[in-house]
């Protein structure tokens, strides 16, 4: 009796796969409590040491005599099936476990309630293990549950499977690309969001960062810039003063690059005239970037600026102000604006490149170049990572060699001040 009770207690404070949509205080045994707890126990101590395939062989009696013991009881069931599917080779044993997975999820909601939890992981189950014949359950499964699900708690995984069930739905006929594009939309502001809630968490950060790549995949067949035109056009002609669909339109277009045509500033500009904002100065500055009207976007770029306080928003206009500068030649002006961002390694990168390409107009002689690739290296090492290491050994390769350092009295490590950067740097040689 002691051992049960040990058990019991150990899957009442055990940590589960997954949140519990029910909070049950307290155990139910069922109609017999005493069989209950027996068949708990005995499924549960080979759980608890990670003996998965005898603990199976206990479950199926747990679950008969006490249904709605714990939600955790189907969460251990899945996890459990979950593995011995994993290891299984053959086909026809691993499609028989995909099948009792699905039974548990839906014993799981006949005893606990299909709550969002439940839906997600079904879902997510369905898209991976059964996707030829249960992608569209899968879809439904995945939209309904997210939707209820506290974003804090979604996992990128799951971001992941909703957006894989919507590319099928598309790809076997059964949606529009629209579908997979509001999607998109949809999902990516989830990633954003996660992003920014696992700023000191790089491993989890990361993992989201991941699944926007896997987004901006799994979109591509829908979003080239032809697919889109041919995709809104239509509805903006149908609906020409739906400001919410031609926001949309633009904001799509932006995100694939596509921001060069006359259908994006037709929309773009009617969007700053009707509501100007730092956003809308943005994506007309985007077309005459795009365009290589250099003037014209930084007039926009500069308009943007005066349109919000919000932080974000001047750290990527300011990003884009560096840019133009660099594209212009005007190398002092692009570290100036550079200065300014609030992503310091991508402002030290911009400063780097901005220093390394003024080197040829910058130094009178092969010495004083020299000192100007040293401090544009001095950039590149504070940007930890934005620089590219090839690009870092490109300028290394132009140093100056000790011979020739030796000859104009320098040597390696001295302090030297780049003259028409007013900085000082550490002399570095080629070799």
């Amino acid at each position: 009796m002691k051992q049960i009770i040990t058990i019991i207690a150990f899957l009442i404070g055990s940590i589960t796969y997954g949140q519990e949509c029910v909070k049950q205080v307290e155990p139910d045994f069922g109609a017999n409590p005493v069989e209950g707890k027996t068949n708990i126990s005995l499924y549960a101590e080979p759980f608890k040491q990670k003996n998965y395939d005898e603990a199976i062989t206990y479950w199926w009696a747990a679950q008969k005599s006490a249904p709605k013991y714990k939600p955790v009881l189907y969460s251990h069931g899945v996890y459990m099936y979950k593995k011995a599917l994993k290891k299984e080779k053959d086909p026809a044993k691993k499609a028989a476990y995909a099948d009792t997975i699905t039974m548990i999820f839906d014993l799981w909601a006949e005893n606990f309630g299909d709550c969002y939890e439940i839906q997600v992981k079904k879902g997510a189950h369905l898209v991976t293990n059964k996707q030829k014949t249960h992608y569209e359950e899968a879809y439904n499964l995945l939209n309904k549950g997210l939707e209820q699900f506290p974003v804090n708690k979604i996992k990128a995984t799951w971001i992941n499977k909703t957006m894989l069930a919507s590319y099928l739905m598309v790809k076997n006929g059964k949606a529009e690309c629209d579908v997979l594009l509001n999607q998109y939309e949809k999902l990516s502001k989830i990633c954003d969001e996660q992003i920014k809630n696992y700023e000191g968490n790089e491993k989890k950060k990361n993992s989201f960062i991941k699944s926007q790549a896997y987004l901006d995949q799994l979109v591509a067949p829908c979003a080239s810039c032809d697919k889109l035109e041919e995709l809104f056009k239509p509805k903006v002609e149908a609906d020409p003063e739906n400001m919410e669909l031609i926001k949309k339109a633009v904001k799509m277009l932006d995100s694939r690059k596509c921001n060069s045509s006359d259908f994006y500033i037709e929309l773009a500009s009617k969007i700053h005239k009707a509501e100007p904002t730092a956003e809308s100065a943005i994506s007309i500055g985007n077309y005459w970037y795009s365009n290589k009207d250099y003037k014209k976007a930084k007039a926009y770029y500069e308009e943007g600026l005066t349109l919000t306080q919000d932080e974000a928003e001047k750290a990527k206009l300011y990003e884009r102000l560096a840019g133009i500068e660099l594209s212009r030649g005007s190398y002092k002006s692009a570290a100036s604006y550079a200065r300014k961002m609030s992503d310091k390694c991508k402002a030290n990168a911009i400063i780097a490149r901005a220093i390394a390409m003024s080197a040829p107009s910058c130094g009178n002689n092969k010495i004083e170049v020299s000192f100007v690739y040293c401090l544009a290296i001095d950039y590149a090492n504070k940007a930890k990572g934005c620089v590219s290491s090839s690009t870092v050994q490109a300028w290394k390769n132009r140093l100056a060699g000790k011979a020739d350092l030796f000859l104009n009295e320098y040597k390696v490590g001295q302090k030297v001040t780049v003259k028409c950067w007013g900085e000082s740097t550490t002399v570095r040689s080629i070799d």
